[in-house]
């Protein structure tokens, strides 16, 4: 009877032992081996919460991605070709000779990875799809090529960037906003890389340092990378038990660098914010595009209008910004002050660059201020601050209008704009100054 039991025990473990091998050669991509556009198939990892293959899009199009797997809303994490989204039939292919290779529906082969020492490829269970030589030694691996996101287990090292995705529901093209860490200092700052200077979010951490994004503790920090001693901590508290939660931390297309939690179990259906660099949305530089005006009551939904005298370059996208429904020369020899009206914006600011600053008008007021902006031709808008008693006289182009609480709370704004019955009367003497097809690229 004993035997008997130990010949079972020693079935059983070789059994388990072989389903266990089956498995890992299951998870492993030989040379060889491809993805088809719309086939539905995917390169998994062991556990299979995430997976490698053909992303599809909103417009049919597909692009070489990574994804957490398990969850409805299959969140991309990385992608090879966001810019030059692929068509269906197109292919991605681990090649005899070693290169990871995506060709086209056309023909077109983009090569990802052009070594020559790939023996395999693995999606790994922490998110990161590696090439490995014979010696399961990874020579390649798209934790090193980042496009909006970082994983537990992670690091965004200097040098290397995060940009947020143009849209985050409908279009992952390269968008506004970066997340750098400085060559130059080590400063770790989040940027409107068309606009911003200097960056709207900074850490002002100095040396050779890192974002490690820890899978243990599922918490961000800036490190020294000579000591790994802590130089700025990002995350203060996360939901626990840690492994019943998924993680990640992501520019998203508002120019918000978060940290987020996705609950593993039944019933979920969203990502909730654990950390974020930026607590009122409407600081961000150009979230609501030139010339326009960002809301966010709550701090939390971000409301893009136009200015008074704009109209939208794109009334399905108002984050896209704005252009003048007549654009004048404020300074022209036949124009007088007669011919414009001042808009009261109460809690408003345009915190824009240097150049857009005309003046600072120190110990004035409120009508003050109204006045110099009327009667300068060259000033299109002026912020008053009620705490300094300063007046900022601005020109074209307005951007980064925003009502941001508590942040304007102690401001008001002064539009300089012409009447709708001076518009009607202008006819031919309208001048364009902007290429307002360049702007809409830009505000993309």
């Amino acid at each position: 009877m004993a035997v008997t039991r130990t010949l079972l025990w020693v079935f059983t473990f070789i059994l388990s032992s072989l389903c266990s091998c089956d498995q890992m050669n299951n998870s492993t991509i030989n040379l060889g081996s491809s993805i088809s556009a719309g086939s539905n198939s995917s390169w998994k990892s062991p556990s299979r919460d995430f997976a490698f293959g053909f992303y599809r899009l909103v417009t049919g199009k597909y692009l070489v991605g990574i994804w957490f797997d398990k969850i409805s809303e299959k969140t991309l994490v990385w992608s090879a070709n966001r810019d030059d989204p692929a068509g269906k039939e197109s292919s991605i292919k681990l090649s005899l000779t070693g290169q990871l290779v995506l060709t086209h529906s056309n023909g077109t082969e983009v090569v990802i990875y052009n070594g020559t020492s790939t023996n395999s490829a693995l999606m790994q269970d922490d998110g990161n799809f590696v090439l490995q030589n014979s010696s399961s030694g990874i020579i390649w691996q798209s934790f090193n090529f980042p496009t909006n996101t970082i994983l537990p287990d992670q690091a965004l090292v200097m040098g290397q960037k995060l940009y947020s995705n143009a849209n985050d529901t409908v279009d992952y093209s390269i968008g506004r906003y970066e997340l750098e860490i400085q060559e130059l200092d080590g400063n770790v700052l989040l940027q409107a890389f068309h606009f911003s200077n200097p960056a709207y979010w900074y850490t002002d951490t100095k040396g050779n340092v890192s974002i490690v994004f820890n899978q243990t503790t599922a918490s961000m920090r800036v490190i020294f990378v000579e000591d790994n001693s802590t130089a700025s901590n990002m995350t203060t508290t996360v939901r626990t038990p840690i492994n019943d939660y998924y993680h990640r931390a992501t520019i998203n297309d508002k120019g918000n660098f978060q940290q987020l939690a996705f609950y593993k179990g039944n019933g979920a259906s969203q990502w909730d914010v654990e950390w974020e660099a930026i607590s009122e949305p409407c600081i961000v530089d150009n979230i609501c595009g030139v010339f326009g005006f960002c809301t966010s009551p709550d701090n939390k939904i971000v409301n893009c209008t136009c200015l008074p005298g704009y109209s939208p370059l794109d009334p399905n996208i108002p984050s896209k910004g704005c252009y003048p429904k007549l654009v004048i020369d404020f300074c022209a020899p036949n124009s007088s002050n007669s011919q414009f009206t001042i808009e009261t914006l109460d809690a408003t600011d345009f915190p824009n660059f240097d150049f857009a600053n005309l003046a600072k008008i120190e110990q004035t007021d409120e009508d003050g201020c109204r006045k110099e902006v009327m009667n300068d031709c060259f000033c299109v808008a002026g912020v008053f601050y009620r705490n300094t008693q300063a007046c900022y006289k601005k020109r074209m182009p307005l951007v980064n209008g925003r009502r941001s609480n508590p942040n304007t709370n102690n401001m008001v704004a002064f539009l300089k704009v012409p009447p709708l019955a001076f518009i009607n009367s202008l006819g031919l003497s309208v001048i364009y100054v902007f290429n307002f097809s360049h702007l809409q690229k830009e505000n993309r």
